[in-house]
C-alpha cells in the first residue's frame, strides 16, 4: 500500500506525500515509513491520547518523490 500510494501520488502530478499525523510511540508505523524514504519533519506535542500511554506525541513525516535527476 505504501509503494502503491506513491506510485498513483506521482501519476497524478504531485512531487511530495506528507502524512499529518504517525503516532510516535506506534514504531512499526514510524519504521516503515523512514523505510520508505519518509523523515519525521515536524511533532506534535501531546498529540494522541493513548489508551494506556496517555497523552505521546505524534510526527509529520514528509518525502519528496520526484528524483533530482
Amino acid at each position: 500500500m505504501c509503494e502503491h500510494s506513491q506510485a498513483e501520488t506521482v501519476a497524478r502530478g504531485f512531487k511530495a506525500m506528507q502524512y499529518n499525523l504517525v503516532i510516535s510511540t506506534n514504531e512499526r508505523a514510524v519504521n516503515l515509513w523512514q523505510h520508505h524514504g519518509f523523515e519525521i519533519v515536524g511533532t506534535l506535542p501531546k498529540a494522541f491520547r493513548h489508551t494506556k500511554l496517555g497523552y505521546v506525541d505524534a510526527y509529520v513525516m514528509y518525502k519528496w518523490l520526484i528524483s533530482s535527476s
